[in-house]
């Protein structure tokens, strides 16, 4: 049926973009691929991404140069299929493919077929694997099949308003296309990646300052040497100077065996440290040191010791006012402030958030077992109008539980069948609480009637019931959702198959498991 899904989507799609993503979806479902695309010829000679699957939402409508990447000007070239199979070959895509939420990982295996519509090259079809063995289950010949589908796409009059931006150079972003704010970062990386000097990612708390870094590194001289990601609110004031910059054993109570730290660690590469502006002042002069002169020194030890680390931070802290008022060192935030990256909140990038539910869509579909997830346009709507504070990471999670809760609401498994969020699936789109009368009520054991608040018109409960019940919930959604699978469902939530299962029983919503048998 995969098959045929494809070839209707040439039929039922109302233009060649939304054809194109129909026809990687169906191949995704027959592929060990963690990134498919189909890049457009234009007149120029570069080819540009019009649909994607499993990369950045940010590489869509970017366009490429084949006599500058080895790999895509042998894929031009070709004849039929091509597969890439030396690794330290440099990929257009590195840095570019999502492999878990969240984290940008190198391509491991890369597969591309020249897409030809009457005789002359239209586009490439690609296929990108983080398994250095993940294609291996693809034929050639099914290669050519979906090629030819996408050729056959191609050829459909999208009309302008369908056609999606190609290159940084467009004039501004077309629907379905990256915001000017992403266009202009994706320039500011470009400009930053390949020099040493230090960056500083600022924006709000959700909004993807990590996956910067993550750009900055993957697309930098350094992409095959450590990327060290650090925390710095998570690290005990007492323990940053030996957590970044290591110790000598015996500098301190319980220091029994010499340490190096996430500095060395990075030797070479980058190290990223994320919410920089908890960094105790007693560490920042260290830090500086480090920037100004290459050199760190263990805690014990008298000497200093060079490291080669490109440092990139982040912060959602105005440091000009924590400079003000004595918090922050003036001399480090001036060391640190080269050059800024600021990333925009999704508030004032609206245009990304269709490209980003389809993608989060995507990734939850793929935990149910579902072919695909599809918005109806008043759920698109009410998303793409929503205040989001939490920015992606927030939208992220709007999305993952109005494709549970339609799971539940038509009440069978997801496995094997598409998906229609609909509005009465989603929160209230404003920040407030969630509107009770749009999700389905399941009834819990145990629950107690809540007392009404008149003046509010809110129910009101005790907290530590209101939390018992909120994650009596959460869990009976998950375990339905997965079908009563504990480790589907704990990876739903985040959690190890194990503790799913014991909370699970704990609350009373499946039995415990009998004795095993000798």
């Amino acid at each position: 049926m995969t098959l045929l899904d494809a070839v209707l989507s040439l039929s039922e799609a109302p233009a060649r973009d939304e054809a194109l993503q129909r026809i990687l979806r169906a191949l995704a479902r027959v592929t060990a691929a963690d990134a498919l695309s189909v890049l457009t010829a234009a007149e120029d000679g570069s080819v540009g991404v019009a649909a994607q699957i499993g990369l950045s939402p940010a590489a869509l409508g970017m366009s490429f140069r084949p006599a500058e990447h080895p790999r895509l000007r042998r894929a031009t070239q070709a004849a039929g299929p091509i597969r890439f199979l030396d690794p330290s070959e440099p990929d257009p895509y590195s840095g570019w493919l999502l492999g878990s939420p969240g984290e940008i990982h190198p391509i491991h295996a890369c597969m591309a077929v020249p897409l030809h519509v009457q005789g002359r090259l239209a586009g490439l079809l690609t296929l990108d694997a983080c398994d250095p063995h993940g294609l291996r289950g693809l034929r050639d010949e099914d290669a050519r099949v979906f090629a030819g589908l996408c050729a056959g796409a191609l050829r459909l009059d999208a009309g302008p308003e369908a056609r999606c931006a190609i290159g940084p150079a467009s004039i501004g972003p077309a629907p379905g296309s990256r915001s000017a704010g992403m266009q202009r970062i994706e320039r500011e990386i470009a400009v930053l990646a390949p020099l040493s000097v230090p960056v500083l990612v600022t924006g709000e708390t959700g909004v993807g300052k990590e996956l910067v870094a993550r750009a900055l590194h993957e697309r930098s001289p350094r992409a095959s040497r450590a990327l060290v990601i650090v925390n710095c609110a998570a690290i005990p004031a007492q323990l940053v100077e030996s957590e970044l910059f290591g110790h000598r054993r015996g500098a301190f109570t319980g220091a029994t065996a010499a340490r190096a730290g996430r500095f060395e660690a990075a030797h070479g590469g980058t190290i990223f440290l994320d919410e920089i502006g908890e960094l105790p002042f007693s560490a920042q002069a260290q830090l500086l040191r480090a920037l100004q002169e290459g050199e760190i020194q263990p805690v014990g030890e008298d000497r200093a010791r060079r490291v080669d680390a490109r440092v990139v931070a982040a912060t959602n802290r105005d440091l000009r006012r924590e400079v003000a008022e004595g918090r922050f060192r003036a001399d480090l935030f001036h060391r640190l402030w080269v050059y800024p990256i600021c990333v925009p909140p999704l508030r004032e990038r609206r245009e990304d958030i269709p490209a980003l539910c389809e993608r989060f869509a995507a990734e939850i579909a793929a935990e149910l077992g579902a072919t695909r997830v599809d918005f109806t346009e008043p759920a698109l709507g009410a998303l793409a109008q929503g205040a989001w504070p939490g920015n992606v990471r927030e939208l992220k999670n709007a999305v993952e539980r109005a494709v549970l809760r339609r799971t539940i609401a038509e009440g069978k498994r997801a496995a094997g069948r598409a998906l229609v969020v609909r509005r009465e699936d989603l929160d209230a789109i404003d920040g407030g609480a969630p509107e009770r009368s749009l999700a389905p009520r399941i009834e819990l054991p145990g629950e107690r009637p809540w007392l009404a608040d008149t003046a509010l018109g809110q129910p009101v409960e005790l907290l530590a019931e209101a939390l018992e019940r909120a994650r009596r919930e959460a869990f009976a959604r998950a375990f339905r959702a997965a079908g009563g699978n504990a480790a589907t469902a704990g990876r739903l939530l985040g959690l190890s198959r194990s503790f799913a299962y014991k909370e699970a029983v704990r609350l009373g919503l499946i039995p415990p498991a009998g004795p095993r048998k000798r």
